[in-house]
C-alpha cells in the first residue's frame, strides 16, 4: 500500500469517526458522550487551576519583575536559585558591565541586582529588618521584587559622582512593618565602620502585587554596597537585562566565566521544578487528573461498545478488519479526549481568573495564580495521555465483542 493511499485511508477514517462522534453527541447517546467529555474537562480544569496556583507560587519572588528579559546569576551547586540569590557567589565589577551593556545598541538597559538584609531604624526608634535590594536606575526600569522603582534617581549617582541620594523605596510590606511613610527618615548603621547613614522614603509602593507584601527596600545599589561592605569589589548577586533581541543570549552568557543566562519562560519553568511544594502540587494534580478522566473515558467507551455490539458484529461480517475497527473507535475515544481537554483548559483559564479575583478580595493585593504558556500547555498534554491510557482497554472490549460475534455464528 503506497503512502498516498495510506494517508486517504486515516484520512477517511478519521472522517468516519468525526461523523460517528457528532451523531453520538446530537442524537444516538448524547448523554454518554458529553459525560465522557465533561469527565475530561473536569479534570484537566481542576488540574490547570492547581498548576496555576503552583507557579504562581514559584515565581511570586523577590526579584522577579516583568519588564526583565534575561538574568545573568553565577553558576552555583544548584542549592540557589536566580530568583534569591542572597548569600550566593557574587559578581565583581558590576557597574563597568552593565554600563557597557546598556551601551549595546540591541539592549535596552541593564542593572546589577544586590539583595542584602538590613536594619532600618525610624527616628521613632523602632527597627526591622528588611531585604534590601539595590539596582542601577534606568527610565524603563519601572519595577523590580514586585515593588516599583518610582523615586530612585537613575544612574546611581553616588558611584558616578560621589553624591549620596539617601533614596529608599519601601514595599508595602516594609511601610506596613516599619510605620513609615513617604517622606519619613529611616537610618541605617553600617557594621563595618560603626557609622550611620540616613535614607528618606522616596515613594511607597501602593501594594498592587503580591510580592509587595514582602518587606523590601529598593534602594541605589552604591549606597546598599556602602552600607554593606560591597563596595570593595563592587558586587551583585545578578545582572538583569531588558532586551527584544534573542541574539544577546550567547554574547550575555560570556560576560562573566562560571555563569549562566536564564530567561524568562526558562526562568518561570525551573522555578517549578526548584520548589518543591509547587511541583508536588502539580504532578499530584497531573495524576488525579489522569486518574478521573482515564476511569470517565473507559466506563463510557465500556457503555458505547457495548450499545454498538451489534453494529460492530455488521462490520465484522462484511469483512472489515479488526484494526480497522479498533481504530474508528480509538479516533472517536481520542476526539472526545480532546473536546474535553479544550473545554477543560478553558474551564481551568476561567478558574485560575475566578481564583484571582477572589485572592484579590480576601486577602492579598496580587495575582497568586500563574496563566504560564506551559499551564494551558500541560492542560492539553494531560488529555492526550487520558485518551491513550484509555486504549489498551478498547482493545480489550473489541476483542470480547469479536469473540462473542465468533460464538454466535
Amino acid at each position: 500500500m503506497g503512502l498516498a493511499s495510506l494517508l486517504r485511508r486515516i484520512l477517511g477514517l478519521v472522517g468516519v469517526s468525526f461523523r460517528r462522534t457528532y451523531v453520538r453527541a446530537t442524537q444516538t447517546a448524547p448523554g454518554r458522550t458529553w459525560l465522557s467529555v465533561g469527565g475530561v474537562a473536569l479534570a484537566v480544569g481542576l488540574m490547570v487551576v492547581v498548576t496555576g496556583i503552583g507557579v504562581g507560587i514559584a515565581t511570586q519572588s523577590t526579584v522577579y519583575s516583568e519588564n526583565v528579559d534575561y538574568w545573568i546569576t553565577p553558576e552555583t551547586d544548584g542549592s540557589s536559585s536566580a530568583l534569591v540569590d542572597a548569600d550566593s557567589p557574587q559578581f565583581g565589577s558590576v557597574h563597568p558591565t552593565a554600563a557597557d551593556l546598556t551601551a549595546t545598541d540591541s539592549i535596552e538597559y541593564a542593572s546589577p541586582v544586590f539583595q542584602q538584609p538590613i536594619r532600618l531604624e525610624t527616628d521613632q526608634g523602632g527597627g526591622e529588618y528588611v531585604l534590601a535590594v539595590g539596582i542601577v536606575g534606568h527610565p524603563e526600569f519601572t519595577e523590580i521584587a514586585d515593588t516599583t522603582t518610582a523615586g530612585l534617581t537613575p544612574g546611581d549617582p553616588y558611584y558616578a559622582n560621589g553624591t549620596w541620594t539617601g533614596e529608599v523605596v519601601l514595599s508595602a510590606g516594609a511601610a506596613e512593618l516599619l510605620s513609615a511613610s513617604e517622606g519619613d527618615r529611616v537610618n541605617v548603621t553600617r557594621p563595618q565602620a560603626g557609622s550611620e547613614r540616613n535614607f528618606s522614603v522616596a515613594t511607597v509602593d501602593p501594594g498592587t502585587q503580591s510580592g509587595s507584601q514582602f518587606p523590601i527596600a529598593v534602594m541605589q545599589l552604591s549606597e546598599l554596597q556602602a552600607i554593606t561592605g560591597g563596595d570593595v569589589n563592587d558586587e551583585a548577586g545578578q545582572i538583569v537585562v531588558s532586551s527584544t533581541d534573542p541574539n544577546v543570549e550567547s554574547m550575555l552568557a560570556d560576560i562573566y566565566p562560571q555563569s549562566s543566562v536564564s530567561t524568562r519562560a526558562g526562568l518561570n519553568a525551573k522555578a517549578v521544578f526548584d520548589e518543591q511544594l509547587p511541583l508536588a502540587l502539580s504532578v499530584t494534580a497531573a495524576i488525579i487528573a489522569i486518574v478521573i478522566g482515564t476511569l470517565f473515558v473507559m466506563t463510557t467507551t465500556g457503555l458505547s461498545v457495548a450499545a454498538d455490539r451489534g453494529k460492530l458484529a455488521t462490520l465484522a461480517a462484511i469483512g472489515v478488519s479488526r484494526r480497522t475497527r479498533f481504530g474508528l473507535l480509538a479516533s472517536e475515544t481520542l476526539t472526545i479526549t480532546a473536546i474535553g481537554g479544550l473545554v477543560g483548559v478553558l474551564l481551568g483559564l476561567g478558574g485560575i481568573r475566578l481564583t484571582n479575583i477572589v485572592a484579590q478580595r480576601t486577602f492579598t493585593s496580587g495575582e497568586v495564580a500563574s496563566t504560564e504558556p506551559f499551564v494551558i500547555a500541560f492542560g492539553f498534554v494531560i488529555s492526550g495521555v487520558i485518551g491513550l491510557l484509555a486504549l489498551p482497554y478498547l482493545a480489550v472490549l473489541l476483542s470480547r465483542v469479536g469473540r462473542a460475534s465468533e460464538v454466535g455464528q
